[in-house]
């Protein structure tokens, strides 16, 4: 691991160098590089792939104050330039990192080739930003513990727990964040909307949901895939956290969209029938 200090904020980050295409990693909320290690290691070696720890986040610099969705990405932006890494890039992120990628994609139009967005936040319901605003100051008056099982529960149920160290691992991992951290990310979240960015992201992008995600189900996705006529929406047998919970899968999904000599116009239904095997494994390593 590594860091760099970019726009005065220490970043983490893991750089696997390959020949290939670059792949950067996003991870969600809570997160870090940890999220994605069953995932890196399954990956092609021709791949080059940029994980790292947002601002915020995982064993990166710690701020107070607010954030938004534009500041990660410029630190995104920065650290591409610092690592001298051009494109095309392809983006890959989970919940709020698919959000970031999301917006990082519609507005680096020129750089980007492929978005795979997993469980995207794409921005909190009218209806639930009350409940959301209750959440933001639980967490900073008493913690990280409460709403963070809450929503684990929602994200990660009892019948995707198959890896009982894998779940621990990043259960004690995320309620060792910062809650002001953790705080920032989710009133960031509360106040976005990036249904305007969908129309703008490339020709080979899918949104992907997990059918056992009770934070972002299916017809959400459905729903987010209507703003975007070009992009395709998938649904799979896993949760929220889909790179822990399924990572043979999701290395497949990424190898597969993103190597392969692929048809612009690729449908992910016959990637599906292909991957039948890899889908009923939900939650295991292997």
């Amino acid at each position: 691991m590594n860091w760099l200090d970019i726009h005065g904020v220490a970043l983490r980050y893991q750089l696997r160098r390959g020949s290939g295409l670059t792949l950067v990693l996003l991870h969600e909320m809570g997160g870090s590089v940890e999220s994605w290690r069953d995932v890196i290691e399954r990956l092609p070696q021709s791949l080059q792939v940029l994980a790292y720890d947002m601002r915020c986040a995982g064993q990166s610099e710690k701020l107070v104050g607010t954030m938004s969705i534009d500041a990660h990405c410029a630190d995104l932006a920065k650290l591409l330039d610092e690592l001298a890494i051009t494109g095309p890039i392809a983006l890959a992120g989970v919940a709020v990192g698919a959000a970031i990628a999301i917006r990082y994609a519609a507005t680096h139009r020129d750089q980007i080739s492929h978005v795979i967005a997993m469980a995207p936040a794409c921005g909190v319901a009218p209806e639930a930003k009350e409940r959301a605003g209750q959440a933001i100051g639980q967490i900073r008056e008493q913690g990280m513990r409460q709403v963070f099982l809450g929503l684990l529960e929602r994200g990660w149920p009892e019948a995707l727990r198959t890896d009982a160290e894998r779940f621990a691992a990043f259960r004690g991992r995320c309620l060792g964040n910062d809650p002001r951290g953790f705080a920032h990310f989710f009133e960031m979240l509360s106040g976005l909307n990036l249904e305007d960015d969908l129309a703008s992201l490339p020709t080979r992008t899918v949104l992907v949901a997990g059918i056992y995600d009770a934070l972002r189900p299916p017809a959400e996705i459905q729903r987010l895939g209507g703003f975007a006529p070009h992009v395709e929406t998938l649904d799979v047998a896993s949760g929220h956290f889909m790179q822990m919970q399924s990572p043979r899968w999701v290395a497949r999904l990424l190898a597969d969209f993103v190597c392969a000599n692929l048809s612009a116009h690729l449908s992910y239904r016959a990637f599906m029938a292909q991957a039948d095997n890899c889908l009923g494994d939900a939650g295991h390593a292997a």
